[in-house]
């Protein structure tokens, strides 16, 4: 019996799948979605749990933000709900396991420099403080304001250098505008104010890849007269004596205010984040598995139709001395060379798309303010898309394979 090397049965089986170009294509598209769909989800799933990590990695573990209403974020402005004051900010203070209160009104104003003007979310809070809610917050120049400083601002490093421009917004030292509109009631008659007022750069931030890049820092008492907030304020950083009494030290607080007021944990939601992208990633790799098992029952229809279509060239092979061995690698190498080229263009493409997809968002939100994502492809990903193309293209080929390896020579020369 003659047995072939292996290199002449994969450039034999290449030629098989040539000749059959349209229905080959079809089929190796069909394991290409699948493996393309597996490896777009992996690196964007990748990439968004390492950006949720990345931006609640920032804040200090022991840190607890408070709300004065269940149903509303901690930067938000109006709405009901308890109300914060100083006598708020000394009954939390007080409660066991907390180190530290830190109050903040927070508002979106226009700022303007040098003839241009843009919108920022401006936050007032104690900055003798701030480092306690981010320890590794730094100035890039500069320096953090006075409690009591009226005239100074601090700029987040986006603020001051918006990655649009080649020249910054604001440098340090420089005089720059806030307007700041709120709409008032007189009566049955609603009018816009605007309070406009100058503050001089005293600190840029360096970049750190949060929130804190985007926004602007005043102190409590400047925030307090430009937001005519009367000393009500918008939100509280807690800081407890240590992150293992988070949980305690948070039922404490619902329970002095009967649930009424909105606790945050910003490693709680970065857990409870990973936990829904886990949930999703799963539900929507099943679809991508279904697909590449289409694909694979694909490879079964074109190889077994392959077969029936090429009974006398099996028999003349065997005619001439073809062992059922070679034969069965013969077809075996045509259901490895599609789910080769399939998974390894789909795992090429699965990266382009993903990189489109995240692309085409608009951002991923965080504290009102936006933040690019990259997907993230690990090699171990990639080596599974592909090895399960692969797999499932040699499994989908066994029976065809085989089928074809039993064929009597003589039968099949005598088929019509």
């Amino acid at each position: 019996m003659t047995q072939m090397d292996g290199l002449e049965l994969v450039k034999l089986a290449f030629e098989a799948i040539s000749e059959r170009k349209l229905r080959s294509g079809l089929t190796i598209l069909m394991v290409l979605v699948g493996s393309a769909l597996m490896t777009t989800l992996n690196g964007m799933n990748a990439g968004t749990s390492a950006y949720v990590n990345e931006q609640f990695s920032r804040f200090a573990a022991n840190v607890l933000i408070v709300s004065p209403s269940p149903f509303r974020g901690p930067a938000g402005a109006g709405g009901a709900g308890i109300t914060f004051n100083d006598q708020t900010v000394n009954t939390i203070k007080s409660i066991a396991g907390v180190k530290e209160v830190v109050p903040f009104f927070s508002d979106s104003v226009e700022i303007s420099a040098g003839g241009r003007s843009r919108r920022i979310n401006l936050i007032g809070i104690d900055q003798s403080k701030i480092l306690s809610i981010y320890p590794g917050l730094q100035l890039e120049e500069g320096s953090f304001l006075a409690k009591h400083d009226s005239i100074g601002i601090v700029l987040g490093y986006e603020v001051a250098h918006p990655p649009a421009l080649s020249a910054p917004f604001a440098t340090f030292g420089q005089s720059v505008l806030v307007r700041h509109s709120k709409v008032e009631t007189s009566g049955n008659v609603q009018k816009t104010v605007t309070e406009s007022r100058g503050f001089q750069v005293k600190g840029v931030l360096a970049a750190y890849g949060t929130q804190t890049d985007r926004v602007a820092y005043i102190s409590l008492s400047a925030a307090n007269s430009l937001f005519k907030k009367s000393g009500k304020y918008d939100g509280m950083y807690v800081v407890t004596v240590d992150p293992s009494v988070n949980d305690a030290v948070e039922k404490r607080i619902r329970d002095r205010y009967s649930g009424n007021i909105g606790v945050i944990s910003p490693r709680a939601i970065a857990q409870n984040i990973q936990s829904l992208l886990a949930g999703i990633s799963t539900y929507i790799q099943s679809i991508a598995i279904v697909s590449l098992v289409v694909g694979a029952v694909g490879i079964v229809t074109t190889l077994y139709t392959s077969v029936t279509e090429r009974i006398k060239e099996i028999g003349l092979l065997k005619a001439l001395g073809f062992s059922n061995s070679s034969i069965l690698l013969l077809f075996l190498d045509e259901a490895i060379i599609i789910g080769l080229i399939g998974g390894t263009i789909g795992i090429a493409a699965g990266v382009v798309f993903a990189n489109l997809g995240l692309g085409a968002m608009p951002m991923f939100r965080f504290g009102g303010a936006a933040a690019g994502m990259k997907p993230i492809f690990y090699p171990q990903d990639l080596a599974s898309v592909w090895g399960l193309s692969i797999l499932l293209s040699i499994i989908a080929g066994l029976y065809p394979a085989w089928r074809a390896s039993g064929l009597e020579p003589v039968v099949a020369l005598r088929k019509e």
